[in-house]
């Protein structure tokens, strides 16, 4: 019978698998069920395959190595336990006795080598945090946040490609009425546009702050807050859209600019190969830290395929 002390946190692990499963499953169908009745398949076949195999990659890799994360720190947990555990699993006590999220983020940050991998995936989330606003403007797809909460329980990388799997099948056009609008409200449309456009770069930045400050408080009390802080903002640009009405779709639609996303990465990048350097770090030693530990390389290969994933967009978006 199962301890009750145990029922919780195998309960809470379950709830989290079957959450993941269950969004999974939502979006595909919400795509599976557009691309069906869509008039105009041929000229959206490649990207549709292009990502598709970039989605099946991506959870293929990073859940590979999150399992064996879970592997690793039931073995560190179990080693603690000097033999008083005997043979059997004890998936309950483990559970209890670990906090997997925080166990998961230290252990990708705590040395220079592995942050260089980490604190990009700060970054890859924040850029697609305001396409999906953006996208979100134009009101074909519902329910975007599924996607966001889906990137936060999985992995971005994973629910980045079916986003834009849904950008493609879900053919977005200006309304025709936006033609025929009097000056006055389009003036008016502007502006809100662009407040909602410097809100959403606001977002960014405190964001990109918060990243770079983690590695260098894993020890302080608040340093789950300030984890917690980029997992939250995500979600604030699709939060915003519920307070400024844009009817300027155009205005939108490319948000952030090429130019903020490239920005973004860069300073990422620049603050992670600073911290490299100062400890006489260098990129052997980056190499090496993709496959040191599971949690780094579940991040690392979230990363990868970011990379990926978002180069090809920007190349499929403008054919």
């Amino acid at each position: 019978m199962l301890d009750v002390s145990n029922a919780r946190p195998i309960g809470i692990l379950t709830g989290y698998l079957a959450t993941c499963a269950v969004l999974t499953a939502i979006s595909i169908n919400s795509i599976w069920r557009q691309a069906v009745v869509s008039k105009q398949p041929s000229r959206r076949r490649n990207a549709i395959l292009v990502f598709s195999a970039l989605a099946a990659l991506s959870l293929a890799t990073t859940w590979y190595h999150m399992f064996c994360f879970f592997q690793w720190s039931y073995q560190q947990w179990e080693s603690v336990q000097k033999g008083s555990i005997g043979d059997e699993l004890h998936l309950g006590a483990w559970l209890r006795d670990t906090t997997l999220f925080k166990q998961a983020w230290v252990s990708t940050l705590e040395q220079p080598p592995r942050a260089w991998w980490s604190l990009q995936i700060f970054g890859f989330c924040s850029i697609w945090s305001v396409m999906l606003a953006a996208h979100d403007k134009k009101g074909r797809i519902p329910h975007l946040w599924i996607f966001m909460l889906l990137g936060q329980i999985v992995a971005i990388s994973f629910a980045a490609n079916l986003s834009f799997l849904a950008f493609t099948v879900f053919e977005e056009a200006t309304p025709q009425s936006t033609v025929g609008k009097k000056v006055g409200q389009y003036d008016s449309s502007k502006k809100q546009s662009s407040w909602l456009r410097f809100s959403w770069l606001v977002v960014l930045g405190v964001t990109i702050g918060c990243a770079i400050a983690i590695p260098k408080n894993l020890d302080h009390s608040y340093f789950m807050y300030l984890l917690l802080a980029p997992h939250v903002l995500a979600f604030v640009p699709l939060f915003l859209n519920r307070f400024m009405d844009d009817r300027d779709h155009a205005s939108v639609s490319q948000q952030p600019p090429p130019s903020i996303r490239v920005a973004i990465m860069a300073i990422l990048i620049s603050a992670a190969i600073t911290n490299l350097t100062k400890e006489g770090g260098n990129w052997q030693d980056v190499r090496r830290a993709l496959y040191e530990h599971p949690a780094v390389s579940s991040v690392g290969w979230d990363v990868i395929c970011c990379w990926t994933s978002f180069v090809a967009w920007h190349l499929l978006d403008r054919v």
